[in-house]
């Protein structure tokens, strides 16, 4: 087995089916990807590499290079039989940039991204990362030039602006719109609309929606949280 004869058998694979849009950024299922390497290559193996960081007196070990502004990445190694290959991956948030002082979650997410970004090194999912929309193996479409011309964007206030990306904080880190697993139908749909070109009656619209949602959210888990006190302390 060689890193020829990996890469001609991976990069053949087609993605585009498994990938995800969100925000700017194309995302490919790392549980898809790994359960494809393992249809062909069941003896890969990977690991995170890990960094020791002085504690007092001694020295605590963590799964993230941290850089002297407090951002930091991660590090994979996948092996296949002999073959190695490692990638990096920094932190980042929905927007593309590296986050200071990360949570675990937002370092989970970006490991499981990273090994995705490994697999691939070896040939799975490459055109993602190289910006093409098929795979190797198969023959691009000619390229069509549009000489229609393009409309331009609605002009919206700063503070329409403003309100934008306040929607956009809000279906991209609250649980009702997350669903605490990277986003859902509503999201996306919501994205698409700040993405996209909205009239100003649609950011008012929007804001009032996304905003009664969280609220209507955050309101009936505090209700539930209330009558689970509440009847706790009747049983004791």
């Amino acid at each position: 087995m060689t890193n020829e004869t990996v890469w001609k058998t991976l990069s053949s694979i087609d993605v585009n089916a498994k990938t995800e849009k969100k925000g700017n950024l194309t995302y490919l299922s790392w549980a898809w990807a790994w359960g494809e390497l393992m249809n062909h290559f069941p003896m890969a193996t990977y690991t995170f590499n890990e960094w020791e960081y002085p504690n007092g007196q001694s020295y605590v070990t963590k799964d993230i290079l941290i850089y002297p502004d407090e951002t930091c990445s991660v590090e994979c190694e996948l092996r296949i039989g002999e073959l190695t290959r490692k990638m990096w991956l920094p932190v980042m948030d929905y927007k593309n940039q590296a986050i200071v002082n990360p949570n675990a979650r937002a370092i989970s997410d970006t490991k499981m991204r990273c090994l995705v970004k490994c697999i691939a090194m070896f040939g799975l999912g490459w055109n993602i990362y190289a910006g093409e929309d098929l795979p190797r193996s198969e023959e691009k479409p000619p390229v069509k030039i549009d000489t229609a011309p393009k409309k331009e964007k609605r002009k919206l206030t700063k503070a329409q602006q403003a309100t934008l990306e306040e929607i956009r904080e809000v279906v991209t880190t609250h649980a009702v719109f997350t669903n605490n697993n990277g986003g859902t139908d509503l999201q996306r749909q919501v994205l698409e609309m700040i993405d996209g070109d909205p009239s100003p009656a649609q950011v008012d619209e929007w804001q009032a929606f996304v905003v009664g949602e969280a609220s209507l959210y955050d309101n009936e888990n505090k209700d539930k949280e209330y009558h689970g006190r509440k009847n706790t302390d009747q049983v004791q």
